[in-house]
């Protein structure tokens, strides 16, 4: 009865223990850039700290750019978990550098109704000549076929892929040893995967999927904000954006929200079409941001400026903190404390701005107007003239015809009270002894 019993609680707990397995699955959908990358990444590592089984990669994309591309595929190639790519749902594609993506799973798998192929390489839309396409082709033609090598797939279908840009079903992908499963949905393929047995590079992985659990790891808000900017019209109205911004900073005297409006449409156009990488974009609109803010206190904009240097100091933040894992945390960025930071940066410059405008618009005192207040002392005896007193003071560090109410005599402290004009003299009153 009691090996009866420690017989049922080892299964109970193996029952258990297989119930805890679970695999991470992530969604490849639209143009392959680089904040594909950093979400793949990201995913990835979260898998290998939770100990994944595998990690399942849904695709829907017609391509983008090969050096993304081969980011992705290097970190499927080496990722010690295996990875399954399942091209989904009905009518689907995983065309271009999606080809090369599913190729380098180690389980691929397609829905009824989706295609793959058509992975000649292009530049703008349009096919190279000449020498250049000759290189180009050769690379990924050879880049293709390793790929289908490493798990046995078909070296003529991976070179046709590329030379001749043909494109296959789900059906005929199967047919020509591209993928190993055609499934409706992702429970299917689950199905098919129990027991599936994965071999070569050293490993021999037997995947276990009954009871197991799904992680889904969507992108972040970030992640698809700058996937968004990644659009080639977007990038298109950011960079001209940014280049007219400029050009009006420059043609007009001195500095306002122009310059600073430009340089970060500017930058995050230039990230949105992959000619500047994101960290280094994010740390030059940090850059960007710190100048602004610097000038606001040389220059007076009433604000706009140090607004303008907060937004690309939010925005360079927000490029350059990767969610990725690292040293098993993971890194956020803290709005509890960021957001204040930023709102008090804001308000303080906000408060200068208002001080300066106050500033600005009390009327001009200069010259003679600036004397009001002044104190001197008589230089000759006041006289009397008409209804006033009238003599000559020393004020302001130069002598001055002035009027008095009363008499004076050399010596005597005055202070100026008014500047009166045609002729100028000034209005002066005597300080008395003890008065200040």
């Amino acid at each position: 009865m009691y090996v009866g019993f420690v017989a049922a609680l080892v299964v109970l707990l193996a029952s258990e223990a297989a119930s805890a397995s679970t695999y991470v699955h992530l969604w490849l959908g639209g143009v392959i850039n680089p904040v594909k990358v950093r979400y793949v990444k990201r995913a990835f590592a979260q898998a290998r700290a939770q100990g994944s089984e595998f990690v399942l990669v849904s695709i829907d994309t017609p391509g983008g750019l090969v050096s993304s591309m081969q980011e992705i595929t290097s970190e499927f190639t080496n990722s010690p978990i295996p990875v399954v790519v399942f091209v989904e749902p009905t009518s689907a594609q995983a065309t271009s550098a999606g080809a090369f993506i599913v190729l380098a799973s180690d389980v691929a798998a397609m829905a009824p109704g989706t295609r793959i192929g058509a992975a000649h390489p292009v530049a703008e839309g349009k096919p190279l000549e000449g020498a250049l396409d000759d290189k180009a082709t050769n690379s990924l033609v050879s880049l293709a076929k390793s790929l289908a090598a490493r798990r046995g797939r078909s070296a003529s279908f991976a070179e046709d892929i590329v030379r001749k840009s043909l494109s296959f079903t789900a059906e005929e992908a199967k047919s020509a040893g591209a993928v190993e499963f055609i499934s409706p949905d992702v429970p299917d393929l689950l199905s098919h995967l129990d027991g599936y047995r994965i071999e070569g590079e050293g490993r021999q992985t037997t995947l276990s999927t009954k009871g197991i659990g799904a992680i889904p790891v969507p992108m972040s808000w970030v992640e698809r904000l700058l996937d968004a900017l990644a659009d080639p019209t977007i990038a298109s109205i950011l960079i001209s954006l940014g280049v007219m911004g400029i050009a009006y900073e420059f043609s007009t005297p001195g500095v306002g929200m122009g310059g600073i409006v430009g340089v970060v449409c500017l930058l995050l156009g230039l990230m949105a079409l992959s000619a500047l990488p994101l960290h280094l974009g994010g740390l030059f609109l940090l850059i960007a941001g710190l100048v602004a803010i610097g000038l606001e206190v040389k220059v007076q904009t009433h604000g706009l400026l140090a607004v303008g240097g907060v937004i690309a100091l939010v925005l360079g933040g927000i490029v350059l903190v990767d969610p990725e894992s690292y040293f098993g945390g993971t890194q956020r960025m803290d709005w509890r404390i960021f957001a204040p930071f930023a709102i008090g940066i804001a308000a303080a410059f906000l408060l200068f701005a208002t001080v300066g405008v106050r500033a600005l618009r009390k009327p001009a005192i200069s010259g003679v107007e600036a004397l009001t207040g002044t104190h001197g002392f008589a230089r000759s005896p006041f006289t009397p003239e008409g209804d006033a007193f009238c003599g000559m003071v020393f004020a302001d560090g130069a002598r001055w015809q002035a009027v008095s109410d009363s008499p004076l005599q050399p010596g005597d402290e005055i202070v100026v009270v008014a500047v009166l004009a045609k002729p100028t003299r000034l209005r002066v009153t005597k300080v008395e002894k003890g008065a200040s």
